[in-house]
């Protein structure tokens, strides 16, 4: 399998992912609460795997890092070098493609003035006061608003599946 192939197939299976997970405007805001709240962690998750693929690329395998029960079987050195290597890649394009996918939509709703209720929420991890007292208005109001363009968000992800 060529990497384009393997890029094409990992791309083809997080949309079918996402499709069966948003059967329902409910289930679509949920993933979408998910998918935001997993950005931060993503985006370390995304350096710490582009970072290993440097390192084996640089240094190769250590001895001991990648056991022959990983891959069931005796392989070649080279062989098991290279498997790491295209598993790094696979994890390496499916994180960016959720974080690009996840940031597009967030985009949309990058002006308006209740923004920080959701990347404040989500990203940041503020709590409702601090976004609050960030924004000037009550926590009441941060919720409601975040609610609204958490809505909006998930309608960029899943289209009519999150509509009510």
């Amino acid at each position: 399998m060529t990497r384009g192939e393997l890029e094409s197939a990992i791309t083809m299976a997080v949309e079918v992912g996402r499709m069966v997970a948003a059967r329902t405007a409910k289930d679509a805001f949920k993933a979408t609460e998910r998918r935001l709240c997993a950005i931060p962690d993503l985006r370390e998750k995304l350096k710490d795997d582009e970072d290993e693929l440097e390192k084996v690329r640089r240094n190769g395998l250590k001895e001991r890092s990648y056991s022959v029960p990983r891959f069931g079987i005796k392989l070649p050195p080279e062989e098991i070098m290279e498997a790491v290597v295209i598993d790094l890649e696979a994890a390496i394009s499916a994180t960016k493609h959720e974080l690009e996918a996840v940031e597009k939509a967030l985009a949309s709703i990058q002006d308006d003035p209740y923004y920080l209720a959701v990347d404040g929420k989500y990203i940041q991890r503020l709590t409702d006061n601090e976004i609050a007292e960030k924004i000037h208005c009550d926590p009441v109001t941060v919720r409601r608003n975040r609610k609204n363009l958490v809505q909006r968000v998930a309608v960029r992800l899943y289209g009519a599946y999150a509509v009510k």
